[in-house]
């Protein structure tokens, strides 16, 4: 009986052990658990202490530098007033100039109130003047040779800056070119007063506002190696006097009101013995350009599209052109239609002079350039009034045409020019077409026409360049050296090289 109770007596135990050990490995576990969310937790707090301590920093770092500002402007603030007072400024810092290069050789104040700048260049030219050996308005078995040499052209220096602030600039342009035979002129000399870019004045000796072609630079603006036929006939060249211009509009629109003693020269002394320089009649011009597309206004002095803008530029000018000429000693050479037999021929032109004529000149003109592509167009109409043709002394219009009433002049041109898209040379090479014609009507009908074209290689741009052109042109209506053209009534045929060197 022992055996049995033994043995309950062993497994109660072993269930009393299993229990108690079953009481503390749960009690085990969950000490292990509460241990692990509290190290998570501790984890958790240490993990936002840095993000708030990196917070912290960023603030303090962003209010310095607030401050720091704040200080920096309220120094800069003080220096400006200090420098404001120009005796303290002249004795703190005294001008000093500069000199070096930049687009030309200067010579600057470091200031800014003073800036002169040289710049130059020469036009070294060959020329074959192909003429008709017998114009009709030579004498008998007189005959003409052809004409072939060299020309240095053009040889001009320009000093320009500004002076006491940059809204007075000024500009003077001495000339030794081959009409001149290399001795040295005054070619323009004036003063420009900008009191806003809407109002500004201009003083001196200056191009005339009338064609679009005769405002283009000499050594920058031209697509051929000089100007067109219908330049050469109604171009109107320098005036001395005064102009009134300005830019409005965001300067999409410019205006130009020129008050001049004569045309086509200077004329400029007023007190003077008899016979007087110029007489009592100004001459008045206007101009109006529209840059309707595109906001690039230096392109519009030149011609070809260098810049190969990449979006349109388009231009619409108008311009007019009024003066009474009573005895300008500086006058406008303008040809007439010949009403007389000439030897065994009729027809021809003539030249005379504007004196005793009231000339009424006007011209519409247009330009475009895109992407290397450029066109320009210009018409110009120009109304002859003889004053002096009931008494003397006549004009010598009147004596030579006979013609009493009005009589109309017109002209045009158009021209275009495309840079060559040759591999390597794709803004080098610019290949140039014209075509222009003229009518003179006295009495009857004179008219001429123009055909060239040409090759312009841009070696360092405008600064140095190398042009040809030929140029057909049939009844030559106007003598112009820098046009090369030699004789009136010729049949011209005109091949030009032209080296250009600039700085």
């Amino acid at each position: 009986m022992v055996r049995p109770k033994l043995r309950g007596w062993l497994t109660g135990l072993l269930a009393a052990g299993l229990a108690v050990s079953s009481v503390a490995a749960d009690q085990t576990r969950s000490s292990a658990s509460a241990d692990d969310k509290v190290s998570r937790l501790e984890a958790l707090l240490e993990a936002q202490q840095k993000k708030l301590d990196a917070l912290e920093a960023q603030l303090t770092a962003a209010s310095e530098k607030d401050a720091e500002a704040a200080r920096v402007e309220a120094m800069r603030a003080q220096i400006r007033e200090i420098l404001s007072e120009q005796e303290f400024r002249e004795s703190l810092m005294p001008s000093i100039t500069t000199a070096g290069y930049d687009k030309g050789f200067y010579i600057r104040s470091t200031d800014e109130k003073f800036l002169a700048k040289l710049n130059g260049y020469l036009q070294f030219r060959w020329t074959h003047y192909g003429n008709q050996s017998r114009n009709r308005y030579l004498l008998p078995r007189l005959e003409r040779n052809d004409r072939t040499g060299f020309d240095v052209q053009r040889l001009r220096f320009h000093l320009s800056g500004h002076i006491y602030n940059e809204d007075i600039t000024y500009n003077l342009q001495v000339r030794a070119d081959a009409p001149d035979t290399w001795d040295f002129v005054l070619h323009r000399m004036w003063v420009n007063f900008r009191f806003h870019d809407e109002l500004q004045l201009k003083a001196g000796v200056f191009q005339t506002a009338m064609m679009r072609s005769q405002l283009l630079a000499d050594e920058y603006g031209q697509q051929f190696v000089d100007r067109s036929m219908v330049d050469a006939v109604f171009g109107l060249g320098n005036g001395l006097g005064v102009r009134l211009w300005g830019q409005l509009f965001d300067k999409k629109l410019e205006y130009f009101v020129d008050v001049v003693n004569s045309l086509n020269g200077v004329a400029n002394r007023t007190i003077t013995p008899d016979p007087a320089e110029h007489d009592n009649n100004p001459a008045i011009l206007a101009r109006l350009v529209w840059h309707a597309l595109g906001d690039d206004l230096k392109t519009w002095s030149t011609e070809g599209d260098v810049e190969h803008h990449d979006s349109p530029q388009l231009d619409f000018g108008f311009s007019y052109a009024f003066n009474e000429d009573d005895g300008d000693q500086a006058t406008t050479r303008i040809p007439f239609p010949w009403t007389r037999r000439v030897g065994n021929a009729i027809g021809g032109y003539g030249l005379t002079s504007t004196n005793g004529l009231q000339i009424n000149q006007f011209g519409w003109d247009t330009a475009f350039k895109y992407m290397g592509f450029s066109a320009t167009g210009e018409y110009v109409i120009r109304l002859v009034d003889p004053t002096q043709v009931a008494s003397r002394p006549f004009t010598p219009w009147y004596l030579l045409t006979g013609q009493e009433d009005t009589t109309v002049q017109h002209g045009a041109y158009v021209q275009v020019g495309y840079f060559l898209p040759i591999p390597g040379l794709e803004k080098k090479i610019e290949a140039v077409a014209r075509v222009g014609g003229i009518s003179a009507l006295a009495n009857g009908q004179e008219g001429s026409w123009e055909y060239a074209g040409g090759l312009n290689y841009y070696i360092d741009g405008h600064n140095i360049k190398l042009q040809t052109d030929v140029t057909k042109i049939y009844e030559v209506p106007i003598t112009s050296s820098y046009s090369s053209l030699a004789n009136v009534n010729d049949n011209a045929l005109i091949w030009r090289v032209q080296l250009q060197v600039a700085f």
